[in-house]
């Protein structure tokens, strides 16, 4: 492997293609392309328990999340199930999540070898530091083997906050939603997250502020003096 392919791989290998909003042969089809994928089952209203097995092929490492909202907890509960009995890489399991449901699908995982990440969602705002901390401290004793926090961005001072997280704490996936957190999605990988979350394209977004894989893509190529992609 030559110097450009070798960082285009180590460039891919850092970005997770979250994929949600498609039928899902498009899920299967996109899912194959990617080195790890996200996939959001409670945006993937054709996807069951039944056919988890043919996902998991199409795969090679992937992170299985359901949202609450559109399913109920037992729907939940039987795809995300599924998905460890598939061989997923990762199970996703919110921080507000009852301790009953958190824990059975925390067990399975661990039987299953599926890591488990327990994600913390603020849609308004970007706590201040010490309710960020408490939350990923929590986490771990949960027994999360990564901690995922999403906040809400709206000035630079926020982004500030999510960034200088990862010089306290490791295993873990720390950034900003919004137009003005975009800038966290970038710093992530250079930072030390094992991963910074894109979607595939503009008309498949899982949230707000997200890059698509070939743009981010391009400005990771563009800071390739950071050491860490040289």
């Amino acid at each position: 492997m030559n110097n450009g392919d070798n960082q285009k791989s180590k460039i891919e290998n850092c970005l997770c293609v979250s994929i949600g909003n498609m039928p899902a042969l498009d899920c299967f089809k996109l899912a194959s392309q990617y080195p790890l994928v996200e996939i959001r089952f409670d945006l993937l209203s054709d996807i069951a328990a039944d056919n988890m097995h043919v996902l998991g092929l199409h795969c090679r490492q992937w992170i299985a999340t359901c949202r609450p909202g559109n399913l109920t907890q037992q729907e939940r509960t039987k795809l995300l199930a599924a998905a460890i009995y598939a061989r997923a890489t990762y199970i996703d399991i919110e921080y507000e999540a009852e301790p009953d449901y958190r824990q059975a699908l925390m067990d399975l995982a661990r039987q299953h070898s599926s890591k488990v990440i327990i994600s913390y969602h603020n849609f308004e705002t970007t706590p201040e530091i010490d309710a960020l901390n408490d939350i990923i401290r929590q986490s771990k004793e949960m027994g999360a083997d990564y901690v995922k926090l999403v906040t809400t961005a709206t000035c630079a001072a926020d982004c500030a906050r999510i960034m200088s997280l990862y010089a306290q704490h490791d295993n873990l996936l720390a950034f900003a939603m919004g137009a003005a957190g975009k800038i966290t999605r970038v710093a992530m990988p250079f930072l030390g997250a094992a991963f910074t979350y894109v979607c595939a394209d503009e008309a498949h977004k899982t949230a707000p502020g997200q890059l698509t894989a070939p743009e981010m893509e391009g400005i990771i190529r563009k800071m390739s003096v950071f050491h860490c992609f040289k």
